[in-house]
């Protein structure tokens, strides 16, 4: 598992925000099964949306430092179209849901520079995932957001 440094996830998340990270293989299909919580309890999704989705992103100066990798995260020139991920196993009352991470809707080729075995940067994929709650009970319409960020590696067999 990719350790990041504090400086890429403050280019990304703020200094306080939540932030799931990983290093992906290319052709990788993973997911993270999350519980979304307030003061170690479970929060209930009842009425609530869940949506995520993320965008290619540039990677620059990668280093890999005591800290953790470290890098600058940029915008992908052509701008690309935002990718939906998919939402299953939801459990409301227990604030649970699986993220899937399935990289067949990123059109991610094979032939993708930055998937070279020797990519001194490789492909980089940030977003986030937004829950958004309806006003009630005297509280007003809230968004709790976790963003995410990962990387896609070359797995020197299948991208050499």
């Amino acid at each position: 598992m990719a350790i990041f440094s504090q400086n890429v996830i403050t280019q990304v998340s703020g200094f306080d925000n939540p932030l799931i990270t990983g290093e992906l293989v290319y052709n990788q299909s993973t997911y993270w099964n999350l519980v979304f919580t307030s003061g170690g309890t479970a929060v209930n999704l009842t009425g609530a949306t869940i949506n995520a989705q993320i965008v290619r992103r540039t990677v620059s100066n990668l280093q890999d430092t005591r800290n953790g990798l470290s890098f600058n995260i940029g915008n992908y020139e052509p701008t690309p179209t935002p990718v939906n991920l998919t939402i299953t196993n939801r459990v409301d009352a227990s604030g649970s849901f699986t993220l899937v991470i399935d990289d067949s809707v990123w059109s991610l080729i094979s032939s993708d520079p930055e998937l070279d075995i020797n990519a001194v940067n490789p492909v980089c994929f940030s977003g986030r995932i937004k829950i958004s709650f309806p006003a009630g009970g005297g509280n007003p319409a809230d968004d709790g957001i976790i963003f995410l960020m990962f990387l896609v590696r070359s797995d020197g067999i299948v991208v050499v």
